[in-house]
């Protein structure tokens, strides 16, 4: 048996045992617990969204830096200019994702907030 398919077997064990044990009711009575906290699709979704930005803001922070290190350190060497725009490119690309991300989400919400 492959190492792949180990790994597999151990993950749906555990996730078949997480299941189990998130199905068992807090006290009695009480039912299924929502461990998200979330009570719709739009709240779960915005928080997994807000956890992206979150933790990628700081990723694009560090790459503009390692980019303006790519720039010093090439000391006008054409190939790694030429390196160092690309990263600073595909730098700003990724940032305008994530934050563009955002910014459709917030535009959608008003959206359907005012219909």
């Amino acid at each position: 048996m492959s190492t792949m398919t180990q790994h597999v077997r151990t993950i749906r064990s555990l996730a078949l045992v997480a299941f189990a044990v998130a199905a068992l009711p807090a006290e009695a009575g009480e039912g299924f617990v929502n461990p998200l906290q979330s009570l719709t699709l739009y709240d779960f979704l915005l928080a997994i969204l807000n956890s992206v930005v979150f933790i990628m803001f700081p990723v694009i922070v560090l790459m503009l830096v390692y980019t303006g290190f790519l720039f010093v350190s090439a000391q006008g060497k054409p190939e790694k200019l030429s390196t160092a725009r690309k990263v600073f490119i595909w730098t700003l690309i990724g940032g305008l994702v994530i934050l563009g991300s955002k910014a459709l989400a917030l535009a959608i919400q008003a959206t359907v907030e005012a219909l």
